[in-house]
């Protein structure tokens, strides 16, 4: 039934009998239950609290290069750190060690050679009688470290003393004030200098003394023979 627009109840079908509007056709809102789905109101999903749990734990690391036990794989001995005692092996790089890495120690085992002195009196560079072979000199033994590790004996007057001294009371007379240099290199190598010394040195028993001012490089267990007896005697690890 047509309506007024201002509300007034009219029996007439075409205008308004209180104010004259045209009337309008009653056109009432569809129910919304049936509008569809999309008219549908959906309720907001209650937030409902969890409960507070502990933070996950991650497991604790293991600090680098500390032990993971076990025995050496290369020689069975039990492990006591990064390296084995007995043969080197790597335990953090799973490698052997060899001569020349990082970290490794060296060390010069000093002492007298009877048989090094007696080829000296061979050659005749020796006299017996005016340098006799010590009757005990008790070996040494000193740690590579630095850049340079010289050899020779102190003198006071130039305020020198050098890392490996063969001089003083009971020392080796034909030793010059710096008789030859140990130099590190990278990698932890070491290698052999001869500034030009008066009697030369030798490298493990040959004939000819090594070249002045020549680097020679060095080895486990060589033998390095200056003076008149001295043979130095260089280790590693």
């Amino acid at each position: 039934m047509p309506s007024c627009p201002s509300g007034h109840h009219s029996t007439a079908a075409d205008f308004c009998d209180v104010c004259g509007l045209r009337l309008q056709a009653y056109d009432p809102a569809p129910p919304a239950w049936s509008q569809g789905p999309s008219a549908v109101h959906t309720p907001p999903t209650a937030h409902v609290p969890q409960p507070n749990r502990p933070p996950r734990e991650s497991p604790p690391r293991r600090p680098p290069g500390a032990p993971r036990g076990g025995p050496c794989p290369e020689c069975s001995t039990p492990r006591t750190g990064r390296f084995c005692e007995e043969c080197g092996y790597d335990f953090a790089s799973q490698q052997r060690r060899e001569p020349g890495d990082e970290g490794a120690a060296w060390r010069a085992t000093v002492t007298a050679d009877p048989a090094y002195y007696q080829y000296m009196v061979n050659q005749g560079m020796l006299d017996p009688e005016r340098i006799p072979f010590p009757s005990y000199i008790k070996p040494r033994r000193v740690e590579l470290s630095g850049e340079r590790v010289h050899i020779g004996r102190a003198s006071a007057s130039r305020g020198f003393t050098p890392e490996i001294d063969l001089g003083g009371s009971g020392g080796d007379p034909a030793i010059s004030h710096i008789h030859a240099i140990l130099v590190s290199r990278p990698g932890g190598a070491w290698v052999l200098v001869d500034p030009g010394s008066t009697n030369g040195t030798t490298v493990n028993g040959t004939d000819n003394p090594v070249a002045p001012h020549v680097e020679v490089p060095l080895n486990d267990n060589d033998r390095i023979y200056v003076g008149a007896w001295t043979v130095i005697i260089l280790q590693k690890g």
